[in-house]
């Protein structure tokens, strides 16, 4: 639901119950009021992008408002600007981090270390896959169509073993062995069921050693990305750049915002009571926002 929406329901809810309560009574709670209803009516035409959650955003405002306690509605209006500025730099770091993490992974898929992680990996996947459906039909199957697609995928699963850099001969023999006493036996007739359980049991052997051998590989990586993230940190990267002018904007915005809320709180400390009182008067006289 996106902002506009929930705050029309919040407002017809509102409706509701002042229909039933009649409202405040007193001056403090008519000006409370009026304080909230402007905020709700700023949060409402407030835009938000594809992702960002409008519960999650009034929850930030709610911290703003109860932070300043704003008690004039001017003094509301530069609340909302500063808590909107710094809902805008917290989806600029989100951004930033991004394009960082996008780098990152853009410099370690360069690199040998990450090349071979991707090569075991895709290896163990298919392994296991293989491995898998061994598990899930116990007994050998009988149709010879069956048996075909069973060895043929073994067959391209050693390929890919074939193709892991630093695989010992000793992890794929067996497993080689194995496939070629299943493709013997089934020329006869249908495949044995000795020769498929050791298939399986020589698959799952060499699943083994390849996910010991990927947890190496994934070790060693580590050290690899911490000098990348080290070395992204201080590229010259046009994104970055001007994500980097774009907070400084925020910055400078949110900072005149302050400056002026504070203008505002000395102003009413320094001004008289009845002025304070008759200002009050006239907000509640000329309200329009409701």
């Amino acid at each position: 639901m996106n902002a506009t929406v929930r705050s029309s329901l919040q407002a017809a809810t509102s409706a509701l119950n002042g229909a039933k309560s009649h409202g405040p009574k007193t001056r403090e709670g008519k000006t409370r009021s009026s304080l909230n209803a402007l905020r709700h009516g700023l949060s409402a035409s407030n835009l938000l992008l594809p992702g960002e959650d409008a519960a999650e955003y009034e929850q930030h405002l709610d911290g703003y408002f109860s932070s300043f306690a704003p008690t004039t509605l001017p003094e509301a209006h530069v609340v909302v600007q500063v808590a909107d500025l710094a809902w805008k730099l917290k989806r600029l770091s989100k951004m930033e981090d991004g394009r960082v993490l996008a780098l990152l992974e853009e410099a370690l898929e360069g690199t040998d270390a990450f090349q071979l992680v991707t090569s075991t990996r895709r290896a163990l996947e298919a392994l296991s896959s293989l491995v898998a459906a061994v598990d899930a039909r116990p007994t050998a199957p009988k149709e010879p169509e069956m048996t075909e697609a069973l060895l043929r995928g073994l067959e391209g699963t050693l390929v890919l073993l074939r193709e892991v850099p630093g695989l010992p001969e000793a992890v794929l023999q067996p497993l080689s062995l194995a496939l070629q006493e299943a493709r013997d036996t089934s020329k006869e007739g249908p495949l044995e069921q000795s020769a498929y359980e050791h298939l399986g049991n020589m698959a799952k052997l060499a699943r083994g050693a390849l996910a010991a051998k990927l947890a190496q590989e994934e070790a060693a990586l580590v050290p690899v990305r911490e000098r990348l993230a080290a070395e992204v940190l201080l590229l010259e990267d046009a994104d970055l750049k001007k994500l980097e002018r774009h907070r400084k904007l925020l910055e400078s915005s949110m900072q005149r915002q302050l400056d002026l809320l504070g203008q505002m709180r000395l102003q009413m400390a320094a001004s008289k009571p009845e002025a304070q009182a008759e200002a009050q008067e006239l907000r509640l006289r000329l309200r329009v926002v409701k």
